[in-house]
């Protein structure tokens, strides 16, 4: 019996050992996940966790240095900038090994060898969308250019000796947990961040909606609901300098594709159109206490940890630069040197066109175009797809493609609908054209602003940027200040891309490009300041297209009115103004509302009466404010579909309407809202009626009325895992405000800088430099950014002035 018992104890322990050393469905080999010696325990750090003194890089020509302050910021000093890069890629790789990995393969649509089933669409729409193609274009241009390619390989070069070193005990934490390793790092995977930042600064295209809606309620209608020009006048620039001017292309009488308007396939409702963008500006000496400018930038991206920004210095003989870079990117994106500052918002540019294809054989593998008949080029894209036990299916994905780019959906696929992300805008059987399939060299672009001295060197820095159009603000200890308009916008007829084009017909097709001095811009305006919040870039008195889908005035407009009024402005008021939460949308149309609920009996009226218009976090009037705007909304355009028109648009049409109203006059816009006191269209039955939805919800809200709980911002855990996000945040702001706080997307790097010399400058983002989330740095910032407070940089140009108090650790860089 005891061998028995001996061989049956021994089975158990040898089916325990298998059972836990392989996966289980999605569950990892937990053998090893646990284990001691390589499980995640491994992964916590104490407070006190210091970096190495050493590392190794066997390409590093000579030592180079590295400081951590004790916010664990490094600032790198190299003996020549191939050096410099080598250390940043290093260091990037140390703190953000897998956020690097996991981006670059989120843009390639290779996250299904890893987390299986759940993302296979994503990586159908990054393949169908053409991030490979782009991306392996921008690489062609990286590595024509002697120079970015020396500095991108460089970079590789770092990342590669940190991975090189790293035993599978000390992968972090996401490798042990979705059980995979990291790959080596090449210059591709670079290029495809590039064109995932690209892609994710895209605006959604409205062109198959804006086409029907053409078809079946006419231009005029169009004009008025999606107007080509700000209805409130709130541009991104004022006053602007003169560009040249040269003859347009004249509007077709065809100007859309009268065929797709017709074709009632894959058209999905879309929900209210919602925009949450950035903000910078820059104030001249004029107007601040120094008698220098200051500059600002905020800009608002995905509320992620670990973050998308990553803190360093770099330091060389010929470079001083601090700021933040984006993860798997050499040099620094936004920030300083000792003489100039830069920011960077999104335009919101239309960088996408669609052309209906007209197929030439039953196979869609050819179509027609002026005429003639053009063959399509497949392109396979193999997925691979992680399932049960760690087995890896392979699908191919063949993407056919016309010369100008992807159809993104043949009708002739056999694909769920909709894809994800940005191809669920795609029209079926169209083919696209984005800005970001043109070869354009970005990393040059940064390169050349982290080295410029002067107005000069920014513009020549401008002219290699291309996708998509960025405002660039920009101020120098000179005193300058400047806003650049800048990426490459096809020369296009009126409304050219509004809506779904037609390829058979040559005039739908771009035929140049604005040169750079026909981009917008201004300098040195007579305002004293610049600034910029995604605004629409121009007026009436700009002589070219640049799309109509842009950005609601609320952040523009609220800026603007704080700047003008500004005098002897400090670091401190620009601080403070990046934390205002006064809001355009609610000062207008409020007392509007309430003069047609006066005899409601509801107790929330008298909340709504005491409101600031201010979207603070324990605020209950917000909450109720915002339902109540987004009820009328929806009434008011209810017969608008598949695309309701953009709160400015209802806003302008209540104000006018209003105004009639009060006057005895009547309405200017009768077709959706009257003067009458009871009807369909009757403005004072619209706004009774909303308010009436609205008070029923309030009365049984409880604490969601809370604003703060309403609008439920968290910082999400880049793969989504739980538990290794934040809980929701107490923190006031809305994404219309200046203070764009939304559910998941926010203010990401808050930056302040004083052009007075030495230049200092001071900021914050949400999360912590390391990526790890055992480690005490993986969210130590959170605190300050959500109470405004932005902490001054060690901006210190020689390592021996390095002030003691302010080390945490150094740390040699050798070769071999």
């Amino acid at each position: 019996m005891r061998w028995i018992r001996l061989a049956v104890w021994s089975v158990v322990a040898i089916l325990i050992e298998v059972g836990l050393g392989q996966r289980w469905g999605t569950i990892p080999p937990l053998g090893k996940f646990f284990s001691p010696v390589e499980g995640f325990w491994r992964n916590a750090e104490p407070k006190d966790f210091l970096p190495p003194t050493e590392i190794h890089i066997p390409t590093l020509q000579g030592p180079a240095y590295v400081i951590w302050d004790r916010r664990w910021v490094p600032h790198i000093y190299a003996q020549n900038e191939a050096d410099l890069y080598r250390v940043q890629g290093y260091i990037q790789a140390y703190l953000r090994l897998w956020q690097m990995e996991i981006q670059a393969d989120a843009a390639a649509g290779r996250l299904s060898r890893i987390l299986g089933e759940r993302t296979l669409s994503h990586d159908r729409a990054m393949r169908r969308l053409g991030l490979p193609y782009a991306a392996e274009r921008a690489l062609q241009a990286m590595q024509a250019d002697s120079l970015t390619r020396t500095v991108v390989e460089a970079f590789t070069e770092g990342v590669n000796a940190y991975i090189a070193q790293l035993k599978s005990r000390d992968y972090p934490f996401e490798y042990k947990l979705l059980d995979y390793e990291p790959e080596p790092w090449t210059a591709l995977r670079s290029a495809y961040l590039v064109k995932y930042m690209a892609y994710d600064l895209s605006v959604r295209s409205q062109d198959k909606y804006l086409t029907k809606l053409l078809h079946r309620l006419g231009k005029g209608t169009i004009d008025t609901l999606y107007p080509n020009l700000a209805p409130f006048g709130h541009t991104t620039i004022l006053t602007g300098a003169k560009v040249p001017e040269r003859e347009v292309p004249p509007q077709p009488p065809i100007y859309y594709s009268l065929a797709y308007a017709e074709d009632s396939a894959g058209q999905e409702i879309e929900n209210s159109p919602f925009w949450l963008g950035s903000n910078n500006w820059a104030l001249s000496g004029k107007k601040t206490a120094t008698g220098y400018p200051l500059l600002a930038n905020d800009p608002h991206l995905a509320l992620n940890l670990p973050s998308i920004w990553l803190e360093m210095h770099l330091n060389a003989p010929s470079l001083n630069v601090y700021g933040v870079t984006l993860l798997g990117a050499p040099g620094v994106i936004i920030g300083y040197n000792s003489a100039i500052a830069w920011g960077v918002t999104n335009v919101g540019p239309d960088a996408m066109d669609f052309y209906h294809i007209r197929y030439a054989d039953p196979e869609h593998k050819s179509f027609y175009m002026a005429g003639q008949v053009v063959a399509l080029h497949p392109r396979p894209e193999t997925v691979w797809v992680r399932r049960s036990m760690g087995r890896m299916e392979r699908i191919i994905d063949t993407v056919w493609y016309t010369p100008w780019g992807p159809i993104v959906h043949r009708s002739i696929d056999k694909l769920p609908r909709p894809l994800a992300g940005k191809a669920a805008d795609a029209p079926i059987d169209c083919a696209l054209r984005w800005i970001s399939y043109e070869a354009s060299n970005e990393a040059r672009c940064f390169y050349e602003l982290n080295h410029a001295g002067t107005l000069e060197d920014y513009k020549c820095a401008l002219e290699y940027f291309g996708s998509p159009a960025q405002n660039f603000v920009y101020a120098d200890t000179a005193g300058h200040i400047a806003l650049w308009v800048r990426g490459y916008y096809p020369l296009r007829w009126r409304e050219q891309g509004k809506f779904v084009l037609d390829a058979e017909r040559p005039e739908h097709h771009w035929r140049d490009w604005l040169t750079f001095e026909e981009n917008p811009h201004t300098i040195d305006p007579p305002e004293g300041f610049v600034r910029s919040a995604n605004s629409y870039p121009v007026g009436t008195d700009y002589p070219y297209y640049l799309g109509w889908y842009f950005a609601l005035p609320d952040r523009s407009a609220r800026i603007e009115e704080r700047l003008r009024n500004m005098e002897k402005a400090t670091v401190d008021s620009l601080r403070l103004l990046q934390m205002d939460v006064e809001n355009f949308l609610a000062r207008r149309a409020l007392p509007i509302l309430l003069e047609y609920v006066q005899k409601h009996p509801s107790r929330w009226i008298d909340t709504l009466r005491q409101w600031d218009y201010k979207f603070r976090a324990e605020s209950r009037a917000a909450t109720i404010f915002r339902r109540w705007w987004k009820a009328y909304h929806a009434l008011l355009w209810q017969s608008v579909q598949p695309r309701m028109p953009e709160w400015e648009v209802s806003l302008k049409l209540t104000l006018d309407v209003h105004a009639a109203r009060a006057a005895g006059k009547p309405s200017p816009h009768p077709r959706w809202l009257s003067t009458a006191d009871t009807g369909e269209k009757s403005i004072a039955q619209l706004i009774r009626q909303s308010w009436e939805l609205t008070a029923r919800w309030a009365d049984q809200a409880g604490d969601t009325l809370l604003w703060w709980r309403y609008r439920g911002t968290q910082l999400r855990h880049l793969a989504r895992l739980p538990g290794f996000g934040s809980a929701l945040l107490q923190v006031d702001g809305d994404a219309q405000c200046v203070n764009a706080i939304g559910s998941t997307a926010g203010p990401s790097w808050r930056m302040v800088v004083s052009l007075k010399p030495p230049v200092q400058g001071y900021a914050i983002y949400p999360g912590g430099q390391s990526g790890n989330p055992g480690s005490h740095h993986y969210t130590d910032f959170l605190p300050d950014w959500e109470k405004g407070i932005l902490r001054p940089h060690a901006f210190i140009a020689k390592r021996e002035a390095f002030p003691d108090s302010l080390i945490l650790q150094r740390t040699i860089a050798v070769g071999k």
